[in-house]
């Protein structure tokens, strides 16, 4: 081993938290890097409560609390050891903080880092969903939080916990160089593998690391689109992009990588069209539905890019008010993640060599912006922006520039048949027919069927008897991981019935003509417009924001509800959103 990874604290000097001890105010002026340590400190006794602290239990050191306090659930899931990253800041790096330099907070992420230790597979993976996974996702970013932990930690984690946590380490680091993910192309998935692989390769000294890091990265540029968007099972997807251009962001910082560099210049570019005038950013008009927001990558990056400024500016209130998904938004699966984004957030902003750079919004004038490959496009006009989701059938959102509201949500037709089985016009297809203009966008698509399965107690019996017996053999767990894929978020039932939804805009208005038709009508038991809802799985998306609750400011408003039995021969609805005085 060559030694303790550079420490991010050291690297960026101690930072001073308090004032007389207290923690720094939650204030509108204060600066960035107090408002990120504030949200930090705020959160840390929730991060602490979530772990077992108890040194003589047998799960000491725990950090998922549903398996070790409620003991609802038979396995730990690995990524609540993600926990350690934060608090290893937290004992490094702020000083006046009652976390700073506590031996007692120290001998608490001792026993976390060698639990995560002990729940390692023998060939170096980790689980995160149900037992033997043996999950890509897991591996990476645990393995990339951990060598993050350590890097704070220092010398100061005794030998002896170094050594065992940086075996495992290794382990994680030749399972990640044997293994790859299988059941489609998820770029932040990528990018943590590739950063969690640096750290390997700067504790061990092997080149095969650095070598397989670099492999990670070049899956994600070659499927970068030369909209500057990464790829999120087909599509793109800002709320996720902002997640996985932190992990690229670390790359960048560790590497200086030019190619890994312009690649983050072009997805912040793409990415600052997709920040909403009410502060909020992405939802269903992308490919997964999100409406997360991770800062850090911004802040890492507004020294050098112009996008990134302006969206690291733009976006921090949101941080702090919810108006973005973000860590008061969340569920514990995405807690540590959005807790740790913060922590680097925070290193940026404290950095006394960041220079200034001017914040710039790409395209600000353009009245249309559109990504056909993505198929998203924006419409700007003084008094509002329509973000449309072509690829998502016109799924469509419409916000007022000057209050800063969303006014208008469509998401689309959601309906079930007589059979039972749910359908709608909400399906990502990159391949169906538009017509892109200023003024005017026009979707042509069809219905397909899709399913929200749950698991019930048989089922999840069955699933957890194969879990554990088959599903041992690594071969096996790939091939559940790419069914549960394919049923969960790739399959599509075609139902023949077609629409053609016209959007005409004009300065003071956004008109939606939808025309509905097709033979499968009379097999339509009811059927709706919905303003929000989602069709793929995906428990990062429908996370509540503040906008959720704004009034829909259309009129011409025919009811949601729809008459089947005009499908056959064909229904047109219309609605209009009026800007006027």
């Amino acid at each position: 081993m060559t030694g303790p990874l550079p420490n991010p604290s050291s690297e960026h000097g101690r930072r001073g938290a308090t004032e007389e001890g207290n923690q720094i105010p939650l204030l509108s002026g204060a600066s960035p890097a107090a408002l990120y340590a504030s949200a930090i400190l705020e959160q840390a006794p929730r991060a602490l409560g979530l772990m077992d602290r108890e040194t003589l239990s047998p799960t000491a050191g725990c950090c998922d609390r549903t398996y070790w306090a409620w003991k609802f659930v038979d396995f730990p899931r690995a990524r609540f050891q993600e926990a350690l990253c934060v608090l290893s800041f937290l004992y490094a790096d702020i000083e006046g903080s009652p976390y700073y330099h506590n031996p007692r907070l120290l001998d608490w992420i001792s026993h976390g880092l060698r639990f995560w230790a002990g729940i390692q597979h023998r060939d170096g993976s980790f689980d995160e969903a149900y037992p033997f996974e043996r999950s890509l996702a897991a591996t990476a970013f645990t393995t990339f939080y951990v060598g993050e932990a350590l890097a704070f930690l220092g010398d100061a984690l005794p030998a002896e916990a170094r050594a065992e946590v940086g075996a495992s380490l290794a382990r994680a680091g030749s399972w990640l160089v044997r293994n790859d993910e299988t059941h489609g192309v998820l770029s932040n998935h990528l990018a943590a593998a590739a950063a969690a692989l640096l750290h390997v390769h700067r504790f061990t000294g092997e080149h095969r690391f650095a070598v397989r890091s670099r492999y990670f990265l070049q899956r994600i540029f070659d499927h970068q689109s030369r909209e500057g968007w990464y790829e999120e099972y087909g599509g793109a997807d800002p709320g996720y992009q902002t997640h996985g251009s932190f992990y690229l962001g670390r790359c960048w910082q560790l590497t200086q990588s030019p190619d890994v560099a312009d690649s983050l210049g072009r997805s912040m570019a793409f990415l600052a069209h997709f920040v909403h005038p009410d502060g909020s950013l992405g939802g269903e008009y992308a490919s997964r539905n999100t409406q997360t927001y991770y800062p850090a990558a911004f802040e890492m990056f507004a020294h050098r890019d112009s996008a990134a400024a302006w969206i690291a500016a733009t976006m921090r209130p949101s941080v702090m008010s919810g108006a973005a998904a973000g860590l008061r938004n969340v569920d514990p699966y995405n807690y540590f993640p959005f807790l740790n984004n913060l922590v680097f957030a925070f290193l940026a902003c404290a950095d006394p060599n960041r220079a200034a750079m001017t914040a710039q919004e790409p395209s600000k004038q353009a009245e249309l912006v559109w990504f056909p490959e993505a198929g998203i496009a924006r419409v700007r006009r003084p008094r509002y922006d329509a973000f449309v989701g072509t690829a998502k059938g016109g799924v469509m959102k419409v916000f007022d520039r000057s209050r800063g509201k969303l006014v208008y949500s469509d998401c689309g037709y959601l309906g079930r048949l007589r059979c039972g089985r749910a359908f709608s016009s909400q399906y990502e297809d990159r391949t169906r027919r538009v017509d892109v203009g200023s003024d005017r966008i026009e979707v042509t698509g069809g219905f397909c069927e899709f399913s929200r399965p749950t698991m019930r107690p048989l089922t999840f019996a069955a699933f957890r008897l194969f879990t554990v017996t088959l599903g041992r053999a690594p071969a096996l767990a790939r091939w559940l991981k790419r069914y549960l894929v394919k049923v969960l978020i790739y399959r599509k039932r075609p139902v023949n019935i077609r629409f053609t939804r016209t959007l005409d805009f004009s300065d003071a208005s956004v008109g939606i003509s939808d025309r509905i038709v097709g033979p499968d009508g009379a097999r339509v038991e009811h059927l709706r417009w919905g303003r929000l809802f989602t069709t793929i799985h995906m428990g990062s998306a429908r996370y509540f924001i503040n906008n959720e609750l704004s009034d829909a400011s259309f009129v011409g408003h025919e009811p949601d509800e729809i008459d089947a039995n005009g499908i056959p021969s064909g229904i047109t609805r219309q609605r209009i959103v009026t800007f006027g005085d």
